[in-house]
């Protein structure tokens, strides 16, 4: 995928920058030139890739919406303004609903879905003023309800609804707001128990997170709203069925699922 961005110049914010998407997304834009500055809740982790990329960091809970929006006030002190965040920061467990304690579905819309409206609600008043982007990262199981995901889909559905609504709130603004939308991606965040899903099973790991990262930059580059890091057969196709095969997805998922 050609990219020809020059971010030289330009500020980036990353939330869970210290791997997967949101780190290969990180080493992308600075390889174009961006300056960055780096969240992630493990601490030990961002501050390595801080050092790798030479960059500022904070150690960043994005479900508190007071510390989001202390970290949007202190990086911009740092870095004088922001052309752009990507909010990468999110978690997963997969399984049966019955069989993940209630603790575990709280936490993954606290993060998930949560985190992102306390993102972009401390964002949005920095980005107006440089007509910069925000993008959000969604999934392939917010089109429609798919078992052993379930209260990561209902949060990362709740995501592509809130950019939705961003998106015509803000026309007008030059805020650009985009979603990615992989299918699963070969980051720690498919651990060993996650890949047992039987969707993940049936279909492997589709992206790599530096697929995901040139998607990112190039619906940067296009401003594009739909960002898709695949070939149309893959997630384009999963997102066109959804949509105008409604009748027939439940049936399609339970065939693919059992």
């Amino acid at each position: 995928m050609a990219v020809s961005i020059n971010l030289s110049g330009k500020n980036y914010l990353i939330t869970g920058a210290a791997s997967g998407i949101g780190l290969a997304t990180a080493r992308l834009l600075k390889q174009y030139g961006a300056t960055l500055v780096l969240w992630d809740f493990n601490a030990e982790a961002v501050e390595q890739t801080a050092q790798e990329l030479q960059c500022y960091f904070k150690v960043v809970d994005v479900a508190q919406s007071d510390a989001a929006q202390a970290g949007f006030a202190e990086a911009i002190s740092q870095v004088g303004r922001l052309d752009g965040v990507i909010h990468s920061a999110g978690i997963l467990r997969t399984g049966p609903f019955e069989s993940l304690d209630i603790a575990t579905h709280q936490r993954t819309i606290e993060i998930d879905l949560f985190g992102a409206v306390a993102v972009a609600y401390a964002s949005l008043p920095y980005l107006k003023q440089s007509r910069g982007s925000l993008i959000f990262l969604g999934s392939g199981s917010a089109f429609w309800g798919t078992a052993e995901f379930n209260s990561y889909g209902a949060a990362k559905a709740g995501v592509l609804n809130l950019a939705q609504a961003l998106r015509t709130e803000l026309a007008g603004t030059g805020v650009h707001i985009g979603v990615v939308n992989p299918l699963f991606v070969g980051s720690p965040m498919l651990d060993e128990t996650n890949r047992q899903a039987k969707y993940i099973q049936r279909f492997g790991i589709v992206h790599t997170p530096e697929q995901v990262a040139e998607a990112i930059l190039k619906g940067i580059e296009k401003r594009r709203f739909m960002i898709w890091p695949s070939p149309i057969l893959k997630t384009r196709g999963m997102y066109w069925a959804t949509h105008h095969l409604h009748f027939a997805a439940p049936l399609i998922m339970r065939l693919l699922w059992r």
